[in-house]
């Protein structure tokens, strides 16, 4: 696992879903030639290989494969005839990914209890595939929070089982269960930093959420007694994550990201000798200035661990290398990857075998083996073959204009199927907010072009990686300049003939069904119908069911939302119901965390009181999300369907899929399949 990994300090809701009776829309006339429908089961099913992690030795992989419909951990040799071993027993949800302990004696991976995101952390033998609870097995949520190869049997894991709220930090023996205590949590929100420095684990960094939503740092430099003062932030740095990463594996390091006085991010770093005597006015040294919103390390040296790569991200990625030795192996893997992009997954603990992973937005990720000593590629699977078997449509990337002026990079992907005259647009509005959306394959955007419709995602204000300005210009938006930006997006598509005015949809899960239900209370006429999966319907109950280890960044949350500055019942969609016209698609998970299900139960129950075309589906065995591919190909089979319906596109029939899945269908206005 990387050492310098950039912990953000939000919880946030980041989520790793005319007249009164709408009138059933007959299709469009079909042309001479259609591409053919791709099964579902094809982009959303379980892929042939995924979550894939190279052990120290580099002899072996661990990966995520299907075995009897459902993903499990297996382990393959790189060399020899032996063929891959299925290590778990995985019958209903799926086996989440594994990585190595440093001396490849183990694997560590993690699972939970049907969605409800306390986390237990699980040692699994890679030869047995024998797998132990190393932490509590219900009603504590476990995090792993550092691992060193210098102590490949020790990890360090924080857990909320003596205050739900916060997390006291262990270090946990990976052979034996036993795990004695590194920092109790003073009950003050602070987040503590351990690293392996000196020959022992030290808690080296603390930051906490002031009460204006700033963020202050403090330093215990190895053979310190006393916390001091190092740095602070105010609001708008601390929600631009600025912030410390932590030290270099040879504790000689400090790394950091930095906004503060500028737009954009730029990297830099203190030098331990200097920490020791700079006091609370340690100036940092720059490492490198970014000229976009988006940056973070991709490699790091394997022996010291100082960062080698970094990657910038706009509406497209590049990479920034630091140590010049390694531009040789980058300039080969650019020509293996020829006109795709490629990213650095893995290596082993030499630093020579490099496991890579190649794709685009028109094919799915293979995994190449890149041998440094040897100059050598060896192509290991790719992850949905079965795709190759189609043309998937490329995705633009867009930079469009709101109606303020402010830029809006957005990726639109259009629908193969012929004619020139507008098409059925859905708008795919991402969740968080405070995230973005990328440039890549995009299983929902192949799905919907391959229907008959045009896909548009886009990044508006609020959204992260386009810099300072535009993310701060969300605070206080939601139900306003938010919800503006993805009106003025549609618009744009509709005045540039690309979208019909009257075959309009939003999307979207977590916030951004939030901003489906808002479309539907809010701009009533502009779209034809709304999909929202664990989207939130009233802000105050959203608010007062948050998870308990989600206090400490409280205030952040509010303050982005707009408490005390903005009417919550205003930007509520539940109180404004009355102002829905269309129909809504509404599925959640029963046991989500984040968003309860009593946010879709209330809209449901709301729309029902009042005739309109409502269909909410409930999942009892999920969270926030489907983690199930059996609900997920469902919940797909539904939104198919429900377009199908209410804007005409191509839809391919139910057959089983919804007898396979956990779904309940609570409420209904689409004809039975």
């Amino acid at each position: 696992m990387p050492r310098l990994l950039c912990k953000r300090i939000l919880g946030g809701l980041v989520f790793a879903s005319l007249g009164l009776v709408s009138a059933v829309v007959p299709p469009v006339a079909r042309a001479a030639h259609e591409p053919p429908l791709i099964p579902r089961e094809v982009l959303f099913g379980n892929p042939e290989i995924i979550g894939v992690s190279l052990s120290p030795d580099g002899r072996r992989i661990a990966y995520l494969a299907p075995d009897q419909g459902v993903l499990n951990l297996w382990v393959r040799d790189l060399e020899g005839e032996a063929p891959p071993r299925v290590l778990t027993q995985q019958r209903s949800r799926p086996q989440r990914p594994a990585g190595w302990t440093p001396d490849g004696r183990y694997l560590i991976s993690t699972r939970d209890t049907q969605g409800d995101e306390n986390t237990v952390v699980v040692r699994i033998d890679p030869q047995s595939g024998d797998s132990v609870d190393l932490t509590p097995a219900s009603g504590v949520k476990a995090e792993i929070e550092a691992v060193d190869r210098d102590v490949p049997n020790e990890i360090v894991v924080g857990l909320n089982d003596r205050d739900p709220r916060f997390h006291d930090l262990y270090a946990l023996e990976i052979d034996s269960g036993k795990r004695r205590l590194l920092y109790r949590n003073t009950d003050d929100g602070r987040e503590v930093s351990v690293e392996w420095v000196d020959g022992a684990w030290q808690p080296v960094l603390r930051s906490q959420v002031l009460a204006d939503g700033g963020s202050a740092y403090e330093l215990r430099l190895p053979g310190e007694k006393d916390w001091r003062p190092f740095l602070s932030f105010g609001f708008e740095d601390t929600m631009s994550a600025s912030s410390v990463a932590g030290f270099t594996r040879d504790g000689q390091w400090l790394y950091g990201s930095l906004s503060t006085g500028e737009d954009l991010p730029r990297f830099v770093r203190w030098s331990r000798e200097h920490l020791r005597t700079c006091g609370t006015t340690c100036q940092p040294e720059l490492v490198h200035r970014s000229s976009t919103g988006g940056l973070g390390v991709s490699l790091n040296d394997i022996k010291t661990g100082e960062p080698t790569v970094l990657t910038e991200v706009d509406l497209r990625s590049r990479r920034v290398v630091l140590d010049p030795a390694l531009q040789p192996d980058l300039n080969a893997l650019t020509k293996v990857a020829g006109s795709k992009e490629f990213s650095i997954v893995d290596n082993d603990l030499k630093d020579r075998l490099w496991l890579v992973a190649i794709g685009s937005d028109q094919q799915g990720d293979e995994y190449w083996l890149w041998d440094r000593d040897q100059r050598q590629q060896r192509k290991l699977f790719s992850v949905q073959p079965r795709l190759d078997d189609y043309d998937l449509a490329p995705m633009e990337s867009l930079d469009l204009k709101a109606r303020d002026g402010r830029r809006l990079p957005a990726y639109l992907t259009r629908t193969p199927v012929a004619g020139k005259e507008p098409k059925p647009l859905v708008l795919l509005v991402h969740g968080g907010p405070w995230a973005r959306d990328y440039w890549g394959l995009n299983p929902m955007h192949q799905l919907l072009a391959n229907r008959g419709y045009h896909a548009l995602s886009v990044n508006y204000r609020g959204s992260t990686g386009f810099g300072k300005a535009h993310l701060l210009a969300g605070e206080g938006e939601w139900y306003g300049r938010m919800q503006d930006d993805l009106v003025d997006a549609v618009n744009w598509a509709v005045a540039e003939g690309i979208a019909d005015p009257d075959r309009l949809v939003i999307m979207g899960g977590s916030y951004g069904g939030y901003a489906a239900l808002a479309g539907l209370t809010r701009d009533p006429r502009l779209f034809a119908a709304a999909v929202s999966q664990v989207g939130p319907s009233n802000l105050r109950t959203l608010l007062a069911s948050f998870p308990p280890y989600w206090e400490s960044a409280r205030t952040i949350t509010e303050r982005m939302i707009g408490v005390g500055s903005v009417d919550l019942d205003a930007i509520s969609p539940i109180n404004h119901v009355d102002q829905i016209q269309r129909p809504l698609l509404l599925g959640h998970g029963a046991n989500d965390p984040r968003v309860k299900l009593q946010e879709s139960e209330t809209i449901a129950s709301a729309m029902e009181a009042r005739g309109l075309p409502i269909d909410f589906v409930v999942f009892p065995d999920e969270g926030h999300g489907l983690a199930n591919p059996r609900n997920s190909l469902a919940m797909i089979a539904l939104v198919e369907a429900f377009l199908q319906q209410h804007i005409g596109g191509r839809a391919e029939p139910f057959g089983d899929v919804l007898k396979q899945s956990s779904m309940e269908w609570r409420l209904r206005s689409l004809p039975a399949p």
